[in-house]
């Protein structure tokens, strides 16, 4: 709820029950007035938006609102990527920045589900995925301004190289990420092959 809307309801509150005290039932001037202010004051604060990453709250997370600001950005980040992949390129570049966009939005969303394993990831958003959106905004750029020009024609091949590196990045990350999770699995498994041996195949 925006700033404007929750000072809004709060005064509004307030007035309401300023005159219900004083009009309605008759209490003094100065006590209708500050219970009024102290509901003006309450209403404000629980009308506050809880900030969220995913489903988890940012006040229960340390460094909560870094993270957010963090996530933020590369939504951002992602947005290039996703403008890159629908405008009209190189048909290799397309396919490419479509991949790297649809790998991106799969690897924000496990980090949105997986709040506290952000910060495993910071050389990803401040390197891989910025570098990944200032390369396809520059590109979009010259094909914008010159598309058969001599240096878009020499820089197609090479952004197409550089998505390429940044998939195997993006990749590399997400399975540095969900490597504790396979682990488990893992070990599960193992545990009911032990299990069902002990058993007698049971």
């Amino acid at each position: 709820m925006k700033v404007n809307t929750r000072t809004f309801i709060a005064f509004l509150a307030g007035i309401l029950l300023f005159v219900l005290l004083y009009f309605g039932a008759s209490w003094h001037i100065l006590v209708s007035g500050l219970i009024a202010l102290l509901i003006y004051g309450a209403v404000f604060l629980l009308t506050k938006p809880v900030k969220r990453i995913g489903n988890t709250r940012v006040d229960s997370l340390k460094g909560g609102q870094e993270l957010l600001q963090i996530m933020s950005d590369a939504h951002e980040d992602m947005q290039v990527i996703y403008r890159a992949s629908q405008v009209t390129m190189d048909a290799q570049i397309d396919v490419k920045a479509k991949k790297l966009h649809e790998l991106g939005n799969r690897l924000l969303t496990y980090l949105g589900n997986n709040p506290e394993k952000i910060s495993s990831a910071r050389r990803f958003f401040s390197f891989y995925l910025d570098t990944g959106a200032n390369i396809l905004s520059k590109y979009m750029n010259l094909i914008a301004s010159n598309p058969d020009s001599p240096q878009v024609q020499r820089l197609t091949p090479e952004t197409a190289r550089a998505l390429d590196i940044l998939h195997d990045a993006f990749m590399k990350q997400f399975n540095k990420l969900m490597q504790n999770e396979v682990m488990d699995v893992e070990a599960d498994i193992d545990l009911l092959e032990k299990t069902l041996h002990l058993e007698g195949g049971l």
